[in-house]
């Protein structure tokens, strides 16, 4: 690992990621643009209308919630 990169964890799972990485590119680095999912940073809700410019930070603890349907 580079000093460019660093460690987040998603839904527990540790992950190497670039520094200045965006939500946006990791949602299109998990192949998730086509789904339905929140997402929580740190355990803070981060508005869809952020994931553009929210910074990930080293050592984020960041949860993706499926949206699941049913009845």
């Amino acid at each position: 690992m580079n000093k460019a990169n660093f460690y987040i964890y998603v839904n527990g799972k540790e992950f190497i990621v670039e520094k200045n990485t965006t939500l946006i590119k990791l949602i299109k680095d998990l192949n998730l643009e086509k789904k339905s999912f929140a997402i929580a940073v740190n355990s803070e809700v981060v508005k869809k209308e952020n994931y553009k410019r929210f910074i990930i930070l080293p050592d984020s603890k960041i949860e993706i919630i499926s949206a699941v349907g049913g009845g």
